[in-house]
């Protein structure tokens, strides 16, 4: 399995459509076949800063994610949004490992 966090920092005023925006994208991205979990965390202290946490199959899934319309659409809403780039960090995942999968 691989994990993709991706640490977001959108604009104060634009929080609450990224999050609906976000939400719409995640639920539909449940519904591929390669993903195994999508998690949308918001950061305690800091209501414009966000993780998502993507656990996909296998090493091809995220290619196979940022195919879908829903996720075109979500990347050009929430494009204007971002108060800097959004950054990504790949983890394999040790545990579970993939036969607990």
């Amino acid at each position: 399995m691989l994990i993709i966090n991706v640490a977001i920092r959108v604009l104060p005023e634009y929080v609450d459509a990224f999050i609906a925006a976000t939400l719409a994208n995640a639920h539909a991205s449940l519904l591929e076949s390669g993903v195994v979990r999508f998690d949308l965390a918001q950061q305690q202290d800091d209501a414009s800063r966000f993780l998502l946490t993507e656990i996909y199959r296998t090493a091809d899934d995220p290619t196979r994610h940022k195919a879908t319309d829903h996720y075109a659409a979500w990347r050009d809403t929430v494009e204007p949004m971002m108060a800097e780039p959004r950054r990504s960090t790949k983890y394999l995942a040790l545990l579970p490992d993939d036969a607990r999968a």
